[in-house]
Order: C-alpha cells, then sequence, then structure tokens
C-alpha cells in the first residue's frame, strides 16, 4: 500500500474514533462545504442535516447539495458553472462550462477544553480536478469568537508561502500535475490519489468567526491560501486584497450570507438545511392501549399446569378491536404452552418500525390478555406469509409501561425466533385479506443530472398503481404514470456512447414516454427453509427493460448478513414504454453479499457479476440508515469497460437520499421516497431493476 492509501486509512479510522459535537450555528462556505466563505473550517453541522443550495461567486455560480451521514463525516456533491473571461479580460460571459465535482471531510479530532478541533478534508474527489484542494484544519472556540487555522494545497494553497512540508517524507509528493488550467479533455472520474496532498508549494489559511450566542447574525473574517492566479480556463481573477468578509444570517431550516472576497468581488449565498435523523412528531396516530395494572407472573409450578388451550371468542374480539384502533389487523390467535404464552398473527399497518408494532401488540395484549398468560409470541405477516417471530415476557412490558417507557422500549427487549414456512391461515371470522387488490395513486419524482446545457432536469409524475396476490407466493404489481409537469425530455444531447445504448437514450424515452406504463410484474417468491427464499419473476420490470429474472437467498436466522445471487434474461423496450420491445437482449447477473452493523447503523452491499451493456465487475454500495428511517448513501461500479469506451465519468458512481414520509407526516407511514444522482448517466456498469428483491420483498 502506498503512503497516499495508508493515510488515508488512517484518517479513516480516526474519524471513526472521534465524536465531533455537532454546531448549530455552523454556515456553509462558497461551495458548500461547512466553513465560512472560500475555506473551510473543523465544524460539522450534526449527523443527519441535509443542505441544499446555492452560491454565486463569479466567475463560478455552485449548485450544491451536502450531507452529514455522521458527527465526523461532511459529503458534498456540487455543480459548478464556470464562467469565462471577455476578450482582453473583459466581463464574464454567462452560460460557460459546466462541472460536477464530490467533496469529503473527516473529523479527526473533537474539541476539548484546552485542544482544538481537527478536520481533513478533500475538495473535487474524482471529478476533473478544476477546483482540486486538500487540506488539514482546526477550529477552536473562544467565548463568542471561533477561529480557524488550516493548511492547504492545491487550489486552496495556490498562493504558494511555502515548501510542501511532506516532501521530506516521500519525494512523490513534489509533483502534482496543474489543477484547473481547463484541462477539459479530461475525461475526469477517476480517484488520483497520487495527487493528493502533492504540490511542491503549499499555503496555510485562517479564519475568525463572531457569532454571538443570542443572535441569529455572525460576521466572518478569512485570510485566503489562494491568490487566483491559477483558475480555471485562464481566468486570472485580480486580487486587490488577501482577506475576505461576509455577514450570514443562520434560522434553523435556512442560511444566507452576503460576502466581499478578493477586494473586489461581492458573493452570494442562500441554503435549505433539514435534520434527516428523526421522524416529526405524530399526533394523529392513536395512542397506544393503556397498561394500569401490575402483572405477577405464574410460577412454575403454576406453569404446569394446563389452563386453557384456546382463546375464548369475547377476548380475541377484544384484542382485534384494540388493534383496529391502531391501524393494526389481527389475523389469528391462539393459546400455546399449555395456556401460558399467547401467540397472535397480525399485518404490520402503517408502522414503518417494526419495534413500534411489537410495542403496540404486546401492550394491548398486556391488558386484555387472559392472566395466566406469561408470554407473547408476535408474528408479522405480509401477503399471506409469516416475515418475522418475536417473543416477549408480559412483565417486561409491564415494567416498561410503568416506568412511562417510549414506543419500541419494550419490544426491543423481544426475542426473535425462527418463522414457520406454512401460509397463514386466519381466522375464520375474517376476510381473506391477501386475495385483496390493493390501490393506490399519489405523485412521484423523477430527475436527470448531468446534462451538459442545464446541470439539473426534472419531472413530476401522477402514479397510478395496483398489487394483486393470488396466493401466498403468486402477485400481480402493475405501476403506470402520467406526465404532470418537467423538462426531462428537453434534453438534447445525443448518446455518443461506445457501448450497446443500454442507458444513455434516457432522453428519448422520456420524450416518447412521458406517459407510459412502468412495471407489469409477476412475482413468485417462496421459502425454501426458513433461511433459505427464491423468487421468479417475469414481466414489464421497469421503464427500459423487460423479461424473466431468477433470485435465491440466504439470509441466517438473526444475523446481520446475507447472500443472494441472482439471474436476468431481458430485453430493452421500445421508447414509448407500451408493449413493444427493441431488439437489443443481454443475460445479466449477479452474486451479493449483504451486511449490516448495528452499531454504525450502517448498510452495506458488494456484488460482482455481469451488467446490461455485457460489461463484467463490482458493485459496492454503503448506506447510513437513521432511527426515521432515512438514508444517506453512496455507490460505485467498476468493469471491465476502460475509461475510455466509459466515457466522461470514468466509471459509474453516485450517491442516494431516501426520505420516509415519516419525516414529514403527522401521522405514520411505510411509504417512502428517494432520490439518486449520478453525474451523469452513461452505459457501463448500469444493472436492471428485475422483480422485488428478496432482501426487501413483503419485509424479508
Amino acid at each position: 500500500m502506498t503512503l497516499r492509501g495508508i493515510a488515508c486509512l488512517a484518517a479513516v479510522c480516526l474519524a471513526t474514533q472521534a465524536q465531533a459535537a455537532p454546531d448549530e450555528s455552523a454556515t456553509s462556505n462558497d461551495y458548500g462545504n461547512i466553513g465560512l466563505l472560500q475555506t473551510p473550517n473543523a465544524r460539522f453541522s450534526g449527523g443527519g442535516e441535509l443542505r441544499v443550495g446555492y452560491a454565486s461567486a463569479k466567475p463560478y455560480n455552485v449548485t450544491f447539495i451536502s450531507a452529514q451521514p455522521f458527527d465526523w463525516l461532511e459529503a458534498t456533491f456540487r455543480y459548478t458553472n464556470f464562467s469565462f473571461s471577455g476578450v482582453d479580460g473583459g466581463p464574464f460571459v454567462r452560460d460557460g462550462f459546466l462541472d460536477k465535482s464530490f467533496d469529503i471531510k473527516l473529523g479527526l479530532l473533537a474539541e476539548t477544553e484546552l485542544l482544538p478541533a481537527v478536520a481533513v478534508g478533500i475538495q473535487d474527489l474524482g471529478g476533473t480536478g478544476l477546483l482540486a484542494s486538500e487540506y488539514v484544519v482546526m477550529s477552536k472556540r473562544w467565548g463568542d469568537f471561533d477561529l480557524s487555522l488550516g493548511a492547504g494545497w492545491g487550489r486552496l494553497g495556490a498562493r504558494g508561502s511555502f515548501r510542501n512540508p511532506l516532501i521530506s517524507l516521500n519525494h512523490g509528493f513534489a509533483e502534482r500535475e496543474g489543477f484547473g488550467g481547463g484541462q477539459t479533455g479530461d475525461l475526469g472520474g477517476e480517484f488520483e490519489l497520487e495527487q493528493l496532498f502533492a504540490g511542491e508549494r503549499m499555503d496555510a489559511f485562517a479564519s475568525v468567526r463572531w457569532a454571538p450566542a443570542d443572535s441569529r447574525w455572525s460576521v466572518a473574517v478569512e485570510r485566503d491560501g489562494n491568490d487566483y492566479s491559477l483558475e480555471p480556463f485562464g481566468n486570472d481573477l485580480p486580487t486587490d486584497l488577501p482577506v475576505n468578509i461576509g455577514a450570514n444570517y443562520q434560522a434553523p431550516t435556512y442560511g444566507l450570507r452576503l460576502g466581499w472576497v478578493r477586494g473586489n468581488q461581492l458573493t452570494f449565498s442562500l441554503y435549505l438545511a433539514n435534520d434527516v435523523s428523526q421522524s416529526a412528531p405524530k399526533p394523529l396516530d392513536p395512542p397506544p392501549t393503556p397498561v394500569a395494572e401490575t402483572y405477577a407472573a405464574p410460577d412454575s409450578q403454576n406453569r404446569s399446569t394446563a389452563v386453557s388451550s384456546s382463546i375464548d371468542d369475547a377476548t380475541f374480539r377484544a384484542i382485534r378491536q384494540a388493534l383496529q384502533r391502531q391501524h393494526i389487523q389481527l389475523l389469528r390467535a391462539e393459546s400455546a404452552i399449555l395456556g401460558w404464552q399467547l401467540n397472535v398473527w397480525v399485518t404490520q399497518g402503517r408502522y414503518r418500525n417494526q419495534a413500534e408494532l411489537h410495542d403496540r401488540v404486546a401492550r394491548t395484549l398486556s391488558m386484555l390478555a387472559d392472566r395466566h398468560v406469561a408470554r407473547f409470541q408476535i408474528i408479522s405477516v405480509a401477503g399471506g406469509l409469516e416475515r418475522s417471530r418475536v417473543k416477549i415476557d408480559r412483565a417486561t412490558v409491564q415494567r416498561v409501561a410503568s416506568r412511562g417507557g417510549a414506543l419500541g422500549s419494550g419490544a426491543s427487549q423481544a426475542e426473535p425466533t425462527v418463522v414457520s414456512l406454512a401460509p397463514v391461515v386466519e381466522d375464520p371470522a375474517l376476510p381473506d385479506s391477501f386475495l385483496d387488490v390493493s390501490w393506490f395513486t399519489g405523485p412521484r419524482y423523477r430527475q436527470s443530472v448531468g446534462d451538459p446545457d442545464e446541470s439539473y432536469r426534472a419531472g413530476l409524475y401522477w402514479q397510478f398503481g395496483a398489487d394483486k396476490p393470488f396466493d401466498p407466493y403468486l402477485s400481480l404489481s402493475v405501476r403506470a404514470e402520467v406526465e404532470v409537469v418537467g423538462n426531462i425530455d428537453e434534453i438534447e444531447r445525443e448518446s455518443d456512447s461506445l457501448l450497446p445504448r443500454v442507458r444513455s437514450d434516457i432522453a428519448e424515452y422520456n420524450r416518447q414516454g412521458k406517459h407510459g406504463l412502468r412495471r407489469l410484474e409477476l412475482n413468485y417468491i417462496r421459502p425454501i427453509t426458513s433461511e433459505w427464499w427464491w423468487r421468479v419473476s417475469a414481466g414489464i420490470f421497469e421503464e427500459m427493460y423487460g423479461g424473466i429474472a431468477g433470485e435465491v437467498l440466504y439470509r441466517p436466522h438473526a444475523q446481520h448478513w446475507a447472500l443472494g445471487v441472482n439471474l436476468n434474461r431481458v430485453r430493452q423496450r421500445d421508447f414509448d414504454q407500451r408493449f413493444d420491445f427493441r431488439d437489443y437482449e443481454v443475460t445479466t447477473g449477479h452474486l451479493t453479499a449483504y451486511r449490516s452493523f448495528p452499531k454504525l447503523h450502517l448498510d452495506t452491499q458488494v456484488s460482482v457479476g455481469c451488467y446490461l451493456a455485457g460489461d463484467c465487475g463490482g458493485t459496492v454500495i454503503a448506506a447510513r440508515v437513521f432511527d426515521s428511517g432515512a438514508r444517506f448513501g453512496v455507490f460505485a461500479t467498476k468493469t471491465d469497460v476502460s475509461a475510455r469506451e466509459f466515457g466522461e465519468g470514468s466509471f459509474d458512481k453516485g450517491f442516494f437520499i431516501v426520505f420516509p414520509f415519516d419525516l414529514f407526516l403527522p401521522r405514520s407511514s411505510r411509504a417512502s421516497f428517494g432520490l439518486s444522482f449520478r453525474p451523469l448517466t452513461r452505459d457501463g456498469g448500469q444493472k436492471v431493476n428485475s422483480g422485488r428483491n428478496l432482501r426487501f420483498a413483503g419485509g424479508h
């Protein structure tokens, strides 16, 4: 491993140990990073915050989205519009070059009473390198003043007042390809680690921010390490003063700033912020069943005596009505183990969180079940099949309720057990719920990032859908959409792909198929054992492909990992997205390992296989999962396609955000919507969305 690789690994390890204190007053700089105007600092806004904003500091107009998956990690995706200088240094010309870039900042040390906070960051990682910089910065607060001092390489150190001290460790740090300078012919997208912290010269930057505790206003002054003489596209920007000043207004959900940089340029920045780590209060949810009685568990002698082998009708009706009030359907209930255990089969209802479902059911049973029942087994059912089983003692529920415990606190002590493979036989008094058709309609948002003529295109569609289970194993899913408003169909760039055009014809699909059939698929899902499941799917899977697919999943009981393999034979759909198909046909398949890390609240996937363009390689996905159900994730795919064949971007990569409706609604909901950001839609490393993924189907 190279010295740079070791340094990067060490920085990540240090960051995972750091406990950066969230700074509610942290502001964004002109590039979307937490900082002041042109410089970053060592502050973080707190895990779960999402910022979307715009900044204008000619010759740059920046649109950014910044997410903080952890207290110590900040990631920023930025779209920069570069204006060009006029003839003989005349006025800037709009509609210049659009550049996509990605930044990352890691917190290495948390601030203490004596020591400052320390962070390391990289700007324009995996991009064209037009704004490439690396830095180490420390910040310390004294009363209302926040002071920062940093060292910058690349653009942040272009003033070059100091020799790079890392050259004494390795002479390779002395060489750095010119950043900026208009290298627009470069495909970009490669993670060029050999360029990190390199360069013969570097510089320091410093800042001070005055932010009174009782005011939303703050004032910032900074000394920039960039002299703006090596800016992209030959923009030698005049610098009358190496000091930048600005005034910020910070509200809980937005911030704005006016600044004066280089002694001659007015800047403006505005961003919106939201904390997605916690759901909104749910005043419209029905309250859980109150638990008022103190329960004494039967001793072992009483447990060995047969009390009851069935649940009486009156008790069943009372439990069913209490659960219906909470939008949970009771399917079956029966006594077990000589009457001191009660088994109930329920649907998940509107509750996204399984722990909340279990807690509500357990509280209801604790209040209404026969006094001899000492334990409950709660079985969650989806589509006529068991998806999970947990056991929880009645005494635990009573103890948590008597202490005013929140929903989920009692169920968190539940013990998972192995599910039954047999279809659930519902109580004769209830309708066959899994034979009903589920109809729904609602909005859907779609987007396209990467059009060189417009950094962001989007469309709002109205979706119609239905799900029809024929039995516990076989179901039909239908989706159709009608465009309400959008401009995705205005993409004018024609695909120049050297690969089969498996995704890059997105503009044509949106022009001819803005109203169309998105899905018409059959899924047959069946367990082999409690740990092995298999699926066969057929039909129209998505906007661009249809065919047949199969999948097998192995997920050990009560473990945090799973292993799956899938195989698909698909054909490309016609542009109008009806029932016709084009000539292109391909077989794809992947072996995928799933691993979750509960302590880190992290879900990961690693898959290897072949993709839609016939290329073969691997995909890595990592997502930070919050208690609210929101997700911040990144993905990258590298295949045997060369950077030249792939085109701009060099390989497929991007990030995604999933928003559960729980974040915003005053009542619980299991629905969610997601946004995926790719720097550019290309044809290499593309998967097909074929059928219901077993990892997520029906709660499994």
